[in-house]
């Protein structure tokens, strides 16, 4: 993907495992769907109380469709861009998801004598149940789970919180298997059980939180039921600096707490205060004698030695053009010990070529060389969402073919090493509804024909993917398999499979928990094991907007009304195949005038608000920032998470290092990391 792509990737990538528990209130939105003519701004923003507004066009056949009346539901992402907010629609839906049916299955575990012990938080994987952990926060407040040593050097989950006067923050952890279907999930069944209890200490001691518990009922809304505070379970009254027992009776539970379908145990900072807790050994009783707090062995840590460390290089064009630049291009990769290279081609000046196709420029060739001389193994880079569908994949082909007559006309230390790909089908309109496999077949068709072309070339052949591409179905719940060459497989393990090498871009800025790097990368990881690929852990240093994901579901309503209570989703189609999303800031004012400024937007358009469709937003989550980058958290937070990642996934004989998007980046992380502070 060449530098002027690459940003736009972060919107539809980063949709695996969203916040849940208490952990999001559902909010009122105005989301408007409406068509305007062609030529019409991509983005509309009037700026000035509050009052902001935000389309995107669609084509509604990429999702196939007729007409705006058959969307059913879907969901788009408002990107918070600092010049002005930008629309993506992610997904468009033609009918409602199947409903959730039948009765809640939950099942008690068989206790070990008087106990079960749910987690012991030794390691990030997940509980006895199934389930696993994860921080939640709304801004500004934040907050950080991860699996760590305690003062004492025992394993622990760790909360570390900033409570603001706003928002919230706290962990919870899923007393379910969190990656079963909805009809699927089996619940704890806690009523064979006298108590549940936890061991919990404090960073400073005196923390306070708020211990809650969560039925199938009160999780499926996204809440659970506050049971006090936390130190009214503890034995002295108060968090302290040593670790206590907290218990809780499972008989004297609030009657609006279904015992038998358990589903999570929250602890919620309560604030505005800065801390940290450590929790270990949570656990069933079966009469009211709790477990002691048991022996730990120290979990032994693999050394790095061997793994390699590769970064993503977007900006060939400046470097060729640059000596400075090049110069400390090169200082940084030998101070930092990056050992492979992805580089970005670029054509030789002037060269008129079919769309998908890049002629080396011969200049590469003293570049390729400096790094190779530093005992860096360069990949060319090339890639673009488009070249998943058929028409490209000659242009793909002959550049494969370009840098294998690169290599053969340079001498032995200015040749590739291998080709790398970043194609990114996701990305193309229509990817998540009825196009999905023919653009996943024609990915793999152009993968499989470019690796074995690259392969004859004497040229390893890499590939870029994301982490959920062997997720479920996001509306479904069903795995995600495409049929290929005969095989039924997800998609990440076709490519794993094509491939000699692999990149997982696992954009997460935690290791542990449900939403971590570890949880994300494990599953490719095992199969790329089992077929001998190597295989590298991606993660993100640039600075991305912080975005918010929008879901609407239902029938429509007819009209634009005149002023907005709650949020909608509009549509109006001006043409017979096209139509424009409008998002619209709302809240008391900020409505009255945001449905104004629309009306007259569309109106200037030539349409008539009359014919909007509305729907109401049915789930909002806001991801900041700092969920998918280390841009604003530091050098120093990039390496403990590498190194607690590394910890996991050293297990892995297919784990080959770390990957860092991208160099521009991630120099700058390197060197504010080295900054005096006043």
């Amino acid at each position: 993907m060449r530098y002027d792509e690459a940003m736009k990737r972060y919107i539809e990538a980063q949709i695996d495992v969203l916040p849940v528990g208490r952990f999001e209130v559902v909010m009122w939105l105005s989301v408007v769907l409406a068509a305007l003519s062609i030529g019409a701004p991509p983005v509309l923003a009037q700026e000035g109380d509050g009052i902001e507004l935000a389309s995107a066009s669609v084509y509604l056949p990429d999702w196939g469709m007729r007409s705006l009346d058959e969307i059913r539901g879907g969901m788009i992402s408002l990107v918070h861009e600092p010049e002005a907010p930008r629309l993506v629609v992610y997904r468009l839906e033609l009918q409602d998801p199947p409903p959730v049916t039948g009765a809640t299955a939950s099942q008690s575990p068989s206790a070990d004598g008087n106990h079960f012990v749910i987690a012991d938080f030794h390691t990030g994987a997940p509980n006895r149940l199934g389930g696993f952990f994860n921080g939640f926060a709304r801004a500004p407040s934040e907050a950080r789970a991860s699996v760590t040593a305690a003062p004492d050097g025992r394993p622990a989950l760790r909360l570390s919180y900033e409570r603001q006067e706003r928002g919230f923050s706290g962990v919870w952890v899923h007393l379910f298997d969190t990656a079963s279907h909805p009809q699927r999930r089996v619940y704890l069944d806690a009523r064979p059980f006298a108590t549940l209890s936890l061991w919990v200490r404090g960073q400073r001691g005196g923390e306070r939180l708020l211990l809650k518990l969560a039925d199938a009922e009160w999780e499926s809304r996204g809440e659970a039921l506050a049971l006090g505070e936390l130190s009214e379970f503890l034995p002295a009254g108060r968090v302290e600096t040593e670790w206590q027992q907290a218990v809780v009776h499972l008989d004297r539970l609030p009657a609006n707490l279904d015992v038998s379908a358990l589903a999570s145990v929250v602890l919620e900072a309560l604030g505005p205060v800065e801390g940290a807790v450590f929790v270990s050994q949570l656990a069933l009783s079966m009469v009211p004698a709790p477990p002691t707090l048991r022996p730990y062995r120290e979990r032994p840590v693999e050394a790095r030695d061997g793994r390699s460390l590769a970064t993503w290089i977007w900006n060939t064009e400046d470097l060729l053009a640059d000596a400075g630049k090049r110069d400390s291009l090169l200082s940084f990769l030998t101070g930092t010990g990056i050992d492979v290279a992805y580089l970005q081609l670029v054509s030789t000046p002037g060269d008129s070529l079919p769309p998908g196709e890049i002629r080396p420029d011969p200049r590469l060739r003293d570049l390729v060389g400096r790094l190779s001389g530093l005992g860096i193994r360069v990949y060319a880079l090339d890639g673009y969402a488009g070249y998943a569908r058929p028409e490209y994949h000659a242009g793909v082909l002959n550049t494969i073919r370009n840098v294998i007559r690169f290599n053969s006309e340079s001498q032995a230390t200015e040749r590739f090493s291998g080709v790398r790909y970043d194609i990114e089908p996701y990305l193309l309109p229509g990817f998540h509804g009825p196009a999905r496999a023919d653009i996943l077949k024609g990915y793999l068709e152009v993968l499989a024909r470019g690796a074995d072309l690259a392969r004859r070339g004497g040229l390893a052949f890499g590939v870029d993917i994301p982490f959920w591409f062997d997720a479920p179905d996001e509306v479904t719940f069903e795995r995600v398999m495409v049929e290929f060459r005969g095989e039924e497989r997800p998609v990440s393990e076709h490519v794993i499979g094509l491939v000699d090498d692999v990149s997982i871009m696992d954009y997460r800025t935690v290791a542990h928990g449900a939403d971590g790097t570890i949880r994300h990368a494990a599953d490719e990881l095992e199969f790329a094991s089992a077929v001998g690929v190597p295989t590298y852990v991606a993660l993100e240093t640039g600075p991305l907007p912080d975005e918010t994901l929008i879901e609407f579901r239902g029938d429509p309503v007819i009209g634009v009304p005149g002023s907005v209570d709650g949020p909608g989703v509009v549509a109006v189609l001006a043409g017979p195949d096209s139509a424009r999303v409008f998002w619209v800031a709302t809240g008391s004012e900020t409505a009255r005038r945001s449905v104004a400024t629309l009306e007259s937007e569309l109106q200037r358009a030539g349409l008539d608000p009359a014919a909007a469709l509305i729907w109401p937003v049915s789930r909002r989550v806001f991801v900041p920032s700092d969920k998918l980058s280390f841009a604003a958290l530091g050098w120093d937070r990039m390496m403990e998470v590498m190194e607690e990642t590394t910890t996991d996934l050293a297990r892995f004989g297919s784990f080959a290092g770390f990957a860092i998007h991208h160099s521009d980046s991630y120099m700058r992380l390197y060197d504010d990391s080295w900054e005096v502070q006043p």
